[in-house]
């Protein structure tokens, strides 16, 4: 797929040089100003190869950023629930991938190797600007929920990133086998819950796998489970926007209860034991009884005929365009 063409309505550029707490080459930070339809970029890089990637990294930033704003409905928050489109953005070039997200604020420290065989510089970006709204727009109460803040930001990292263009359909359906196998080979998956892993900054870290791909995996099969159950009346879309609109950060903060209620709330369906079994207890989630990935990936390379059977996992995935038909959200 080609990136999608984006209209830039007014482009502003403003290149101030001045020292600073980050460097390029010469011991400088250079500084940008990029103003794209409602949005206006602040860079600072630290690198003359970070300036270089300027356009790129704008690409990446606005698509992700208009692309989430549709599907929360609304621009970010900040800490007092304004919403904004002033962010500033603090890129280097490093050694090995990594980022940050903070209201009005993005970092990045670049590599053109990927994050765990799996991560791009362009995705890692993808997952901060996710942050902007789940983390900092609305936020959980603990340590404890980040299986979901973690885990179902690297779901709707790659869901965007095929959406967009970044990757193809096929890439899709194979990265969406490496959670699965990194989840299920986690070393204290069956001795420790999901929440429980991630109970501290430490544990989060130490169970890195099982919190984060561990929430992935259950994002998929929810997302998976509620499209088929509601003929694709509704999805985990339903669930994130009413996050948005009725958990601002500044109000209140969620916990793993009240994502129940918002799943039932948007959805119709209860999952009390879901959690209680895959979340809150240490059961492994049973993948297979939801879909099996390989047919699908099988039936999408060889059998166009069969590509039908695995509609909701496609759309799950962020694959809208099979057999030449489009297939809607």
């Amino acid at each position: 797929m080609m990136f999608r063409k984006f209209r830039i309505l007014a482009v502003v550029i403003l290149l101030i040089v001045s020292n600073s707490h980050a460097s390029d080459n010469a011991g400088h930070v250079v500084k940008q100003t990029i103003r794209l339809d409602d949005i206006s970029l602040h860079y600072e890089f630290a690198d003359a190869q970070s300036v270089a990637k300027q356009p790129a990294f704008t690409k990446t930033i606005h698509a992700g950023i208009q692309h989430y704003r549709k599907l929360f409905g609304g621009y970010p928050r900040d800490l007092q629930g304004k919403t904004y489109t002033e962010i500033t953005v603090r890129i280097r070039q490093g050694k090995h991938s990594s980022g940050e997200a903070d209201p009005q604020l993005l970092l990045l420290t670049w590599s053109d190797s990927k994050l765990f065989g799996l991560h791009s510089w362009q995705t890692l970006l993808l997952h901060e600007i996710f942050h902007l709204w789940s983390a900092e727009s609305f936020r959980y109460h603990d340590g404890r929920e980040h299986w979901f803040n973690e885990g179902f930001s690297e779901f709707y990292t790659f869901k965007a990133a095929t959406e967009l263009g970044f990757i193809s359909a096929h890439d899709a359906l194979t990265i969406a086998s490496m959670p699965l196998g990194f989840y299920s080979s986690s070393e204290r998956l069956g001795r420790l819950s999901m929440r429980e892993a991630a109970s501290n900054n430490k544990a989060k870290f130490d169970n890195y796998f099982l919190v984060y791909h561990g929430g992935w995996v259950a994002a998929m099969v929810l997302d998976h489970d509620i499209r088929s159950r509601t003929a694709n009346q509704h999805s985990l879309d339903d669930v994130m926007r009413m996050l948005y609109q009725h958990y601002p950060r500044h109000k209140t903060l969620y916990r793993s209860e009240d994502l129940v209620v918002v799943l039932k709330t948007t959805s119709g369906l209860d999952y009390k034991e879901f959690f209680k079994r895959y979340i809150d207890g240490i059961e492994r989630i049973p993948v297979a009884e939801h879909f099996d990935l390989g047919k699908a990936l099988w039936d999408f390379e060889f059998n166009p005929a069969k590509r039908h059977q695995h509609e909701y996992l496609y759309r799950a995935l962020g694959i809208t365009s099979v057999n030449n038909n489009f297939m809607g959200k």
